[in-house]
């Protein structure tokens, strides 16, 4: 079964059919991406697998791309619409912007190379990120609402999947 996710821009998302019977083999569940948020890593309409996560098992690692749910986070307001973006910093770090046009990380600009060339960057003000939780942010910055635009940190325990790119 194909999964929506909300990637909290303004575009209607579609969800249809059924997942082939290779991802349900192997253990993923199948997502559609509804949203330009995550692009140029995720298209619009784009489906895509994540390796599921047992409620609080999952220990966040910078550069990865999750599938959560939250309630603050999403459109029908219960959190139970799965949202997907990049963790970009883990408890104990302090992210920032911006140096340079760029997101600063423990006091470095942060290398992004899956961002598109010429990404412009919004200023947001230093915040320590705290245990347990994990800085979240949409590729397309332009076009992301996410822990910059007033949502915050997330609890590592809403992933409910971890995204599995080619």
């Amino acid at each position: 079964m194909r999964r929506r996710v909300i990637a909290m821009a303004a575009l209607p998302w579609l969800v249809t059919g059924c997942a082939p019977a290779s991802a349900a083999l192997h253990g993923y569940h199948r997502y559609t991406n509804p949203s330009v948020a995550m692009e140029p890593t995720l298209r619009v309409n784009q489906t895509f697998n994540a390796r599921p996560v047992r409620h609080g098992r999952y220990t966040p690692k910078r550069g990865d791309v999750v599938v959560f749910t939250m309630p603050s986070w999403s459109a029908d307001g219960r959190g139970t619409q799965p949202i997907v973006k990049r963790v970009v910093a883990i408890a104990g770090d302090r992210i920032g912007c911006c140096s340079g046009g760029r997101v600063t990380l423990n006091g470095a600009p942060l290398s992004e190379p899956y961002l598109a060339p010429g990404t412009a960057e919004a200023a947001f003000g230093t915040v320590a990120i705290p245990p347990g939780q994990m800085w979240l942010m949409g590729d397309n910055r332009a076009n992301s609402a996410d822990s910059r635009t007033g949502r915050g940190p997330v609890p590592a325990s809403a992933v409910i999947g971890v995204v599995v790119l080619k």
